[in-house]
């Protein structure tokens, strides 16, 4: 099978028999309610939000992760729980004699030395004005890929980000869904953050 960086979502879909939900108790358990941040926290993701602001439509994708995203995600401070951050990271997976393997973007997963059970991926970075390929269809064989490997039917939580926009996803056994989406330039950068700040809580009681 071809890495994660060729497939399209209707690929995803078929290959594996996932089916897209419209309504998902576990996305909205994951995007509502979300905790406040604190005043540090507003100063910080501020002068975040004036960074982006400012170089959105001409960062590229590595200039996005490095000078926002990753900034971001430093914040959350996953490392506090049993699991750490990886970057860069090759999952990998066999399917009836087949493999499927790529690099992946971030993850969060157990693990103290390399990534051993994947809980929640962030995924592509693309510029603000970038169509081209199927973010959603490379994060979701991500996705699939770590259901695989983990088999402890909890579902997967993931992310695509195109330029200011988050799209947050779930998975869980044959069924995903996808929010329709957050605007880190403007107050929802706020509402982004708590859901950080639920994916790190909801790993937490995972690695208990």
């Amino acid at each position: 099978m071809k890495s994660f960086s060729k497939w399209t979502i209707e690929e995803v879909e078929e290959t594996f028999h996932i089916v897209q939900q419209k309504q998902n108790q576990q996305l909205e358990q994951w995007m509502h309610p979300v905790p406040a941040p604190s005043d540090t926290e507003k100063q910080q993701l501020q002068r975040l939000q004036e960074k982006l602001l400012d170089n959105v439509w001409d960062w590229n994708e590595e200039e996005l992760k490095v000078y926002f995203i990753i900034p971001l995600l430093e914040l959350i401070r996953f490392e506090e729980t049993d699991c750490k951050s990886f970057l860069s990271r090759e999952l990998t997976m066999t399917v009836e004699d087949d493999t499927v393997s790529g690099i992946v973007d971030f993850m969060v997963a157990a693990g103290r030395r390399s990534p051993k059970k994947p809980y929640f991926f962030i995924h592509e970075y693309k510029k603000e004005h970038d169509s081209s390929n199927d973010p959603l269809g490379q994060l979701m064989i991500e996705m699939v890929t770590a259901q695989h490997l983990n088999a402890d039917n909890h579902p997967v939580y993931g992310a695509y980000v195109m330029g200011r926009y988050w799209h947050f996803v779930v998975l869980h056994e044959q069924h995903y869904a996808v929010h329709t989406g957050l605007n880190a330039a403007d107050e929802e950068l706020l509402h982004i953050f708590g859901v950080l700040q639920n994916s790190k809580k909801i790993i937490k009681e995972w690695s208990r």
